[in-house]
């Protein structure tokens, strides 16, 4: 069965003309499709957690150590205590958030190393009732220890800043 729904999403990934979100699209695959099913659901997840403000839920996916690297608008952050500080600036007073994946691609490297990568959209709702809509890319890459897969690292994009 993942067999099939490896080859579908190959197949169905360069027929999408219109955007589908992030948790039901298919996204491009290669290497093991066993491996890459699970990070394509893994990585919907991030934007499913995103998308219901759902904290402790989208730290999980994270990988709870020193290791874990996060780079966005130049700055790197090392450790998952100074990522969850991070994502709790963003996301914690926003009054609601919409997280889409568009262009997926899920790369399976070798049987304990994946890549999962996307160009998205996020639109925020304020506290005070307006919005922020964002596009860019979002990159994560996976590493299996002991059975379960989590992100060790992670990257996205912003447009400029207009002045």
């Amino acid at each position: 069965m993942t067999k099939y729904l490896a080859a579908a999403c190959i197949l169905c990934s360069g027929l999408s003309l219109t955007t589908i979100p992030g948790s039901a699209q298919m996204p491009t695959v290669t290497g093991s499709p066993a491996i890459a099913d699970t990070i394509a659901q893994l990585f919907a997840g991030i934007a499913e957690a995103t998308t219901a403000l759902d904290f402790d839920r989208l730290l999980a996916y994270y990988e709870e150590s020193e290791a874990l690297t996060y780079v966005a608008q130049g700055r790197v952050i090392r450790s998952h205590d100074a990522f969850t500080d991070v994502l709790d600036a963003q996301l914690r007073g926003l009054g609601g958030a919409d997280l889409r994946w568009l262009d997926t691609y899920v790369d399976a490297l070798s049987s304990d190393v994946a890549v999962a990568t996307a160009t998205y959209e996020f639109t925020a709702t304020l506290p005070d009732g307006g919005s922020v809509r964002t596009t860019g890319t979002y990159m994560c890459i996976y590493v299996r220890r002991e059975g379960r897969w989590q992100v060790r690292y992670s990257a996205h994009t912003f447009p400029p800043r207009q002045p």
